[in-house]
This record gives structure tokens, C-alpha cells and sequence, in this order.
């Protein structure tokens, strides 16, 4: 199948969506009496990925059953289960068999960021980065990691709260959708490691090439009991408005 493959970061517990969400993983939440993950496997077919790679722990099977081969997407879905808990870089060392791209997407999922993707993985590839943020302004970083990030497009720092804000207030936020070169996965060490927490200020502090591509589309993040009431509207209202003017 032709288009970009997205690996999907989907093995965590949810705990923060405890509150209202107990009985399923965090990707099968209900939104608007559908899995959220059924709403981001919509994007990703509409946008033209045609194969995706899911990182499963918790759960796993639930997810599986739900989300079968894909057909009904017209997505190639694969799996990868992790047998203990690896945290976000560790699944994905474990997963690097079933990675049969050179760049790839990698998407959290359990957020929704409206994105061009090959537009993302063409200026990954321009660049020659090892990974390309999909980032957006916000303005508020009580729960996403800021970036610094210099005319060219070259990442400078990532994440901590003391990076000057823009004229406007707004920092440059990841978007939790990646673009990222297949061979620096194979350099991380199989064990629980955390992907925001460890190997990207390694790769930063290491001189690596990592990049960030500014985005505007439609953002909103599950993980929290305000934004899960608040996405029961504004998704089923995005994708409404994606497929009115296609």
C-alpha cells in the first residue's frame, strides 16, 4: 500500500481519565458513543494514511478487537504488544521489527491533531532530521511541552517552563504527531524509556538534527476529564466540517 506508515502510541493506562473513564484503555473513551481511536483512525484515512503499526500494553486485546485489520478504514493495521510496561521509547524499540519504513509517522493516541502528513514527512526528509515535531502556538503549558525553535526550522531546546513566550503570549507546543528517521529507533536502548523524558533531550544534547514544522489544524488532547467533556463536542463537530468541504 502506497501513503506513510503512523505508528500509534496507544498503550497507556489513561489514569487522569479514571474519573470518567474506568472500564477501557484511554484510546477506547467513548467520544460522542464512538472509541476515540475509531475518530483518529477517520483522520488518518482521510489525510491518506493507508498503513498504520499500534503500540499496545494495557489492554491490548480490547483495542484489537475493536480496531481488527483496519478494512473498514481502508487502513492496513498491524500490532505490536509490549510484554511489561517500556513507557513511549521503549514500545517503540520494541516494535522496530514490524517498522518497514525508513521515516515514519509516530502519533499519540490520545490526542487528534489535524495535520498534512506527507507535507510533514516531506520537510522531515528535506531537512534530513532524525525526528520533525508537528508543533502549533499555545498558550498555556500546563500540560504540553514547549519548543524553541530557530528560523530554519531547527529545534534549539524542548520542554521546560522558563522558554520566553512570543510577542503574543504563545509558545511553539508539540502537537504529539512526529515525523521520525527509522535508524535512530534502532539506537534505543530496549528497556521502559521515555521518549519526551529521555531520548529527545539526548538526541538534543548529542547535536542531532531534530526539526519542527508549524502547524494550525484542529488540536485537543483526551487526557484529562475537562478536555474528554469538552472533545464529546468539538470532534464529532471537526470531522462534520472535514468531510462537508472534501
Amino acid at each position: 500500500m502506497s501513503g506513510p506508515l503512523a505508528v500509534i502510541l496507544a498503550g497507556g493506562e489513561g489514569k487522569r481519565l479514571r474519573p470518567v473513564v474506568s472500564d477501557v484503555p484511554k484510546p477506547l473513551a467513548s467520544i460522542a458513543g464512538r472509541p476515540f481511536i475509531h475518530w483518529l483512525l477517520d483522520l488518518l484515512s482521510f489525510r491518506g494514511v493507508k498503513k498504520a503499526l499500534f503500540l499496545l500494553g494495557y489492554k491490548a486485546s480490547d483495542i484489537i478487537s475493536s480496531c481488527g485489520d483496519g478494512s473498514r478504514w481502508g487502513i492496513e493495521i498491524s500490532y505490536s504488544v509490549e510484554d511489561e510496561p517500556l513507557d513511549k521509547g521503549g514500545a517503540l524499540r520494541n516494535a522496530i521489527p514490524l517498522i518497514d519504513a525508513e521515516d515514519f509517522l509516530l502519533v499519540n493516541g490520545d490526542t487528534l491533531l489535524d495535520v498534512d502528513y506527507c507535507r510533514l514527512l516531506s520537510f522531515h526528509r528535506r531537512m534530513g532530521a532524525v525526528i520533525t515535531f508537528a508543533v502549533r502556538p499555545w498558550k498555556d503549558l500546563s500540560r504540553v511541552d514547549p519548543l524553541d525553535v530557530d528560523e530554519g526550522g531547527r529545534v534549539k531546546a524542548f520542554g521546560g517552563k522558563n522558554l520566553m513566550p512570543k510577542d503574543d503570549g504563545s509558545w511553539l507546543v508539540n502537537g504529539g504527531v512526529y515525523g521520525v528517521k527509522r535508524a535512530v529507533v534502532e539506537r534505543i536502548p530496549l528497556r521502559r524509556i521515555s521518549w519526551e523524558g529521555e531520548i529527545i533531550p539526548a538526541l538534543l544534547s548529542q547535536g542531532e538534527l531534530l526539526c519542527a514544522l508549524e502547524v494550525g489544524g484542529f488540536f485537543i488532547d483526551i487526557g484529562v476529564p475537562e478536555d474528554y467533556a469538552r472533545a464529546q463536542r468539538e470532534i464529532p463537530a471537526f470531522m462534520a466540517s472535514l468531510k462537508s468541504v472534501s
